[in-house]
């Protein structure tokens, strides 16, 4: 077997981001908000539908893919275009030669409108021209951006409603109706927040769902949370239009956000759950790309039933991906590692990933099931769990995409299982 080396024209874009949800993708099967680019991109290549980061802290796991591409000779000639001035202090940045810092100007506590923000004055839209600017010269490019979780600058009518009209049912019929005379005071306490069809404050949220709030604010946050969406997929579109039809495309994310799954709407807000952990992950081009992204699974972000466009295999560390097949592609011929297949049936084969916080493992999850401590019990893993505990939760996986239904009363055995494996990776760790 030979392996095809990379010529002088062939160049690679990696694209990640914070805050990246798959809930927001159509590729993900999302109804409410399209992205043709991004679709396309999936079309083409393989999309990984449960990759899940082994880190809460987003830095953490951009540190692992960095020190992944730091092991191979591809890691010089990348050019790291990114808008977050905390990857200049991680000591990860050194094996790279180039890091084009381009910080926004908008602040994230802006309440501007947002409308009158061009695309590519957006903090995203001046990083994609660096980034194309880079690709054209024909170097290959990391563009990372935290804009998700800092600066919501996107165009609100890049929104696929982007206007929103009341309907008027009745207008015609109480038009000549006399107004109802209430008393002011009263009116003003008694009356209800408007919620806005979206929001145009740049700030993105950070709130935990009380029981007083208007449950329409939910759908007001993912529909702007969408627009940011939709911007990422205008600048991929740009991007892909300066590359060959046969060069490395990675798009992925550092970590997840809440849109108001077990009450929480933004970055690592709420409790510990899927929606923080799973992020997209999306590839194409390259020799051998889908053929070889399997390995170990106690390494960087894992993917768990890699099956929306390619069954290759259960579980695909991200770092091992990164390292086998963006830097260092391999032949067409290569096969995944077998014991790693869907097929597996040992316990020892069983794909899994844990997920640390601040270094303690809290959560841990296989192709069957998502098992989480909760908050109070993250520093000091509890005892085993009981009928009567509330403190772990364990939910049925692929099924229970947005972690609704605790089972762990109807699943002992199966929580502890799970819960001995966090222990000894705990042990381990120490």
């Amino acid at each position: 077997m030979t392996s095809r080396k990379f010529g002088p024209k062939q160049r690679m874009l990696i694209f990640t981001l914070e805050g990246f949800t798959p809930a927001a993708i159509s590729a993900y099967g999302s109804s409410w908000n399209r992205t043709p680019a991004i679709d396309q991109l999936a079309a083409e290549g393989t999309t990984w539908n449960r990759a899940i980061t082994p880190v809460t802290n987003p830095l953490e796991q951009w540190d692992r893919w960095a020190k992944a591409l730091a092991e191979t000779p591809r890691a010089k000639e990348i050019v790291v275009v990114t808008d977050d001035p905390r990857l200049l202090e991680r000591e990860s940045a050194a094996a790279f030669e180039e890091i084009v810092l381009l910080e926004s100007d908008v602040e994230s506590d802006s309440e501007s409108e947002t409308e009158t923000i061009e695309i590519e004055d957006t903090s995203i839209g001046r990083l994609t021209a660096v980034a194309a600017d880079r690709l054209a010269q024909g170097d290959s490019v990391w563009l990372h951006s935290r804009f998700l979780t800092h600066c919501w600058d996107a165009p609100r009518e890049l929104s696929d409603d982007s206007v929103a009209e009341e309907p008027a049912y009745y207008a015609d019929e109480y038009e000549e109706a006399p107004p109802i005379e209430t008393d002011a005071a009263d009116d003003m306490d008694d009356s209800p927040e408007e919620v806005p069809f979206m929001v145009h404050s740049t700030a993105p949220p950070d709130h935990r769902i009380t029981a007083e709030d208007d449950p329409d604010w939910i759908t007001t946050w993912m529909r702007t949370y969408g627009c940011q969406i939709k911007l990422v997929d205008a600048m991929l579109d740009v991007l892909d239009s300066v590359l060959e039809p046969d060069a490395t495309v990675v798009l992925g994310g550092t970590s997840g956000f809440a849109l108001g799954q077990n009450g929480g709407i933004g970055h690592r807000t709420g409790p510990w759950r899927s929606c923080h952990l799973h992020v997209p992950l999306v590839c194409s081009g390259g020799s051998g790309l889908r053929s070889r992204m399997v390995a170990s699974a106690d390494e960087v972000a894992a993917v768990i039933d890699a099956r929306l466009s390619d069954p290759s295999g259960d579980l695909m560390p991200a770092e091992r991906f990164v390292a086998e097949n963006v830097a260092n592609p391999a032949t067409e011929e290569s096969q995944p590692d077998e014991s790693l297949r869907s097929d597996a049936t040992s316990p020892s084969h069983k794909a899994r990933v844990i997920t640390q916080h601040r270094n303690v493992p809290i959560a841990i999850t296989t192709n069957d099931w998502f098992y989480v401590l909760s908050e109070e019990d993250e520093a000091d893993a509890p005892s085993l769990p009981s009928e009567s505990d509330d403190r772990c939760h364990l939910y049925l996986k692929p099924d229970d995409v947005d972690d609704f239904n605790n089972v762990v009363r109807l699943r002992l055995d199966e929580a502890d299982q799970l819960h001995q494996i966090l222990l000894n990776e705990s042990h381990r760790a120490e």
